[in-house]
């Protein structure tokens, strides 16, 4: 199914006007409950490196798009950005997208399709920063327009303060202060790409980047992981724990300190040890079953695996060397 083929952007090209008036009729078409609750953040409010974000209905954040919109986006009124919205998990019967053939293996959500009991609450930042467990991403513009910066992995510690924070502002005057950012004048090799409606970026692991919407934008985004960046994603797990134990090696001693320094995981990536050793358990369990017992692994967005990239999915898995403690 090519992107024009979409229900999300065929209801687009039918509707006339704006972003909000194209969309908002939709929902009510589809048969979807206004009522709903989406995140929302203030462009305008930092909330530590990220911005503050609430949940509202969404009946109530189309009223404000369209009163923004209408008004021609007034410094007066807060910059809301619905973001975040997990809409096949609210809406799996809309059916309003699917999932690129080129990001069909896509482990994250192959696990948390089939793990119903688990509440995925990833929420992706649009300041500078790097993509949730170093996962890749790909994000397809409905309509609108958005502005992207790049840096290639490594780049960012250019864009570190004297603390070693990354700047929540990628285009910040105060980059230029040296005692500040002492490492601002070695920034070299990003990307800015300018993204139209009908086109998808993919953002590779690693890479920070930084997003504005330019106009009024609809968009489909995806963090995803699979076989070619698990190692990756479990470096990346490894390094965060080294940086939890360091932050808290003062209270070593303590009874359960290991315990402790997994929960502190948890909270600051996203994913403890064990709910890593869980996830490639049910990449591990399918991909044998289908091996063994030719039951087809259907993906994200209806697309099936061949033979061959289940022996390497089961091949890159066991790279990650991980064996789960009888503890």
């Amino acid at each position: 199914m090519k992107m024009r083929e979409w229900r999300l952007v065929r209801a687009k090209t039918n509707k006339l006007g704006s972003g909000t008036d194209q969309l908002a009729p939709s929902w009510v078409d589809w048969g979807l409950e206004g009522s709903v609750e989406v995140p929302v953040a203030n462009c305008n409010e930092k909330y530590y490196n990220a911005q503050k974000t609430t949940d509202i209905k969404l009946d109530d954040f189309i009223t404000y798009w369209k009163d923004y919109s209408e008004k021609g986006h007034p410094s007066d009124m807060p910059s809301l950005y619905l973001k975040d919205w997990h809409f096949p998990k609210d809406f799996p019967e809309a059916n309003i997208y699917r999932v690129p053939q080129y990001f069909a293996s896509d482990w994250l959500n192959e696990y948390l399709c089939g793990k119903t009991s688990i509440n995925d609450d990833y929420r992706f930042v649009t300041p500078f920063h790097a993509d949730v467990f170093t996962s890749f991403s790909w994000s397809a513009n409905v309509c609108g327009r958005k502005r992207w910066l790049l840096f290639p992995p490594g780049q960012e510690n250019n864009l570190r303060d004297k603390f070693g924070r990354l700047a929540y502002d990628a285009t910040a005057p105060e980059l230029h202060d040296s005692t500040m950012f002492p490492n601002y004048h070695k920034l070299c090799g990003h990307f800015e790409i300018i993204q139209k409606a009908g086109e998808v970026i993919f953002v590779p692991s690693g890479w920070h980047h930084q997003v504005w919407n330019l106009e009024d934008t609809i968009s489909i985004n995806h963090n995803w992981v699979n076989g070619c960046n698990i190692k990756t994603m479990w470096d990346s797990l490894q390094n965060n724990l080294l940086a939890v134990k360091k932050e808290v090696e003062d209270y070593s001693a303590i009874d359960g300190w290991e315990d402790h320094c997994q929960l502190m995981l948890r909270a600051t990536y996203g994913m403890n040890y064990e709910e890593f050793y869980n996830f490639l358990h049910f990449i591990a369990t399918r991909r044998l079953d289908y091996l063994g017992n030719n039951n087809p692994n259907i993906m994200f967005g209806e697309w099936k695996i061949g033979i061959n990239h289940a022996i390497f999915d089961l091949v890159q898995l066991k790279k990650c060397n991980l064996v789960k403690s009888s503890k």
